[in-house]
């Protein structure tokens, strides 16, 4: 494959990517303000924490349709569906991210879709449907509804910036090294944020509204998209597995991501009383 056919592919992606995220997410628009009690029941996957409703299924349903008609030969990892499809283009799609708020009638979810080419990261794409904001990760870039993203670091140690996180997480009663974990950052950072998004938490530290988020209870479609945003950004991404080392976070290795720090390009990690959460996995 040559140079001109590659960058042709990767265009097709994105464009794909890009139909894809905002047709999925004028489902969740539509539904969220035109809600019926059909469109917000909800199921219980997991556990009464973990739920889903029919405009996820339909949402995912959406872009999986857009991607196939466009990219036949494409494999899909969808929240709701698992893989599904062959080929060498490969997706990951959560087409509600903050299923919860959604429901609860909170306006801050998000469409988040990743696409790779044989393993390589191409683009992705993080849409809000009620700001209609997309955020997406393209050619090395990051843009804004289309326009490139000027970033400034408006603080880069833990007094100075606002902390995204969704941790303590529901399900189970926090532990006390959980709570000790979390009275640390509460004690560390200007202000801590639980906003319900980890894709939009990811987004937002592309983007440069917030300095730094961390997250260690989530999955594949909650992180793959704003991965490829923060990367784009020339952000700082720090992963761990299961066992508390440290991990990439290629197309291969986001099901093994357990705990994740994202920052700006210039945060000190070093200093942050999340470094050390990170070693010791205590939230």
């Amino acid at each position: 494959m040559n140079l001109m056919t590659t960058t042709d592919l990767d265009a097709e992606i994105a464009a794909t990517a890009r139909a894809a995220a905002l047709a999925a997410g004028a489902i969740a628009r539509e539904a969220f303000l035109n809600a019926t009690p059909a469109d917000l029941a909800t199921e219980q996957k997991a556990g009464f924490f973990d739920i889903v409703t029919v405009t996820d299924k339909a949402a995912e349903v959406e872009a999986s349709r857009i991607i196939w008609d466009r990219l036949p030969q494409s494999r899909i990892l969808g929240e709701e569906s698992g893989w599904q499809g062959a080929g060498p283009a490969s997706w990951i799609i959560d087409p509600i991210d903050g299923t919860s708020n959604f429901a609860s009638g909170l306006p801050f979810f998000s469409v988040s879709i990743a696409a790779y080419y044989e393993g390589r990261p191409v683009c992705a794409a993080i849409y809000d449907p009620i700001r209609d904001e997309l955020f997406m990760a393209e050619s090395g870039r990051l843009t804004l509804n289309g326009a490139p993203v000027a970033l400034y670091a408006k603080g880069l140690a833990d007094r100075e910036v606002e902390l995204l996180t969704n941790a303590p997480y529901e399900g189970a009663r926090p532990t006390p090294e959980t709570l000790a974990g979390f009275a640390d950052v509460v004690d560390s950072f200007r202000a801590v944020r639980r906003l319900g998004s980890c894709a939009l938490h990811l987004a937002y530290v592309a983007a440069g509204r917030v300095a730094v988020c961390y997250e260690s209870k989530f999955s594949a479609w909650d992180i793959a998209a704003g991965l490829q945003l923060v990367q784009a950004a020339g952000g700082i991404v720090h992963a761990r597995d299961a066992e508390g080392a440290p991990i990439g976070t290629g197309h291969d290795d986001l099901s093994r991501v357990r705990r994740l720090v994202v920052a700006q390009k210039g945060f000190d990690y070093s200093g942050s009383c999340l470094s050390k959460l990170m070693d010791h996995g205590a939230l």
